[in-house]
């Protein structure tokens, strides 16, 4: 089982964009999939179709063991794929959440102790910047993939989160480790986008996939309707950058899946 998180700490990076699509495509070559949407916005849930979703019971209960995540998990359209939809977190601010002594480990808690054959990967849309739900993801996972959209600004975004994952590691996962860096929405017809492509490369080498997502519409366009850019159009070229990228998630397996 691979649990990864989906971050970046600037927003509009193309986080739930990937989360969504690599879910998709990993469920379509047989995988078990699972994605927990932490994002207050619930982007990944909408998508998916659960807008203004409110669980009779919340993720982060203190009493809750691995089986929570079993009755909070929903269908989705797509075959082996499953979403933990986001509901606002009733408690968060409640006197026994205070007082809690390992609060970044709540989640850790729950997936560490589920059965390895429940989900093949299961992978976490988290908000932008450093929330207790992000750090409690960063806690859980093994894995982080950084979403990265190819303007300027985002660069230094990558920074950042560099260093937070540096202090994520050295205080309470030490096994966290960067899957890869994936540049998103890069407009081939601007020189600028592939200038900014370049400095990824040049900056962080290995740890920048070989595939990178090309702007498209269709993207945008197949968020409305509620269906994945493969459920959409399975030829338009985001469809195919995603499904490239896909193939290099799974090549990954060896280094990265739990025993």
């Amino acid at each position: 089982m691979r649990k990864i998180v989906i971050n970046n700490q600037k927003g509009g990076s193309g986080k739930t964009t990937t989360a969504v699509s690599l879910g998709a495509a990993l469920a379509e070559r047989g995988k078990k999939v699972l994605i927990v949407d932490l994002d207050p916005q619930a982007s990944s849930s909408i998508w998916m179709g659960y807008h203004k979703y409110v669980a009779d019971k919340e993720l982060f209960d203190l009493k809750a063991g691995p089986e929570l995540i079993f009755e909070l998990k929903q269908n989705t359209k797509v075959k082996n794929l499953e979403i933990i939809p986001f509901s606002p977190i009733k408690n968060k601010f409640s006197n026994e959440m205070k007082s809690y002594p390992n609060k970044p480990f709540l989640l850790k808690n729950k997936f560490s102790k589920l059965p390895k054959d429940s989900f093949d990967y299961i992978l976490f849309d988290c908000s932008p910047g450093l929330s207790l739900t992000t750090i409690n993801a960063l806690a859980t996972c093994n894995e982080i993939i950084i979403p990265v959209v190819a303007q300027t600004l985002a660069l230094y975004g990558v920074l950042s989160l560099l260093e937070t994952l540096e202090s994520v590691q050295s205080k309470l996962n030490p096994n966290l480790k960067i899957s890869g860096i994936l540049p998103c929405r890069v407009d081939t017809n601007l020189k600028h986008s592939l200038e900014i492509l370049d400095i990824l490369i040049e900056k962080f080498g290995i740890l920048v996939y070989k595939t990178f997502i090309r702007e498209d519409v269709k993207m945008s366009e197949c968020a409305s309707f509620h269906q994945t850019i493969f459920q959409y159009d399975n030829r338009t070229e985001a469809a195919l950058d995603y499904k490239a990228f896909t193939a290099e998630v799974l090549f990954q397996e060896n280094k990265f899946k739990e025993e």
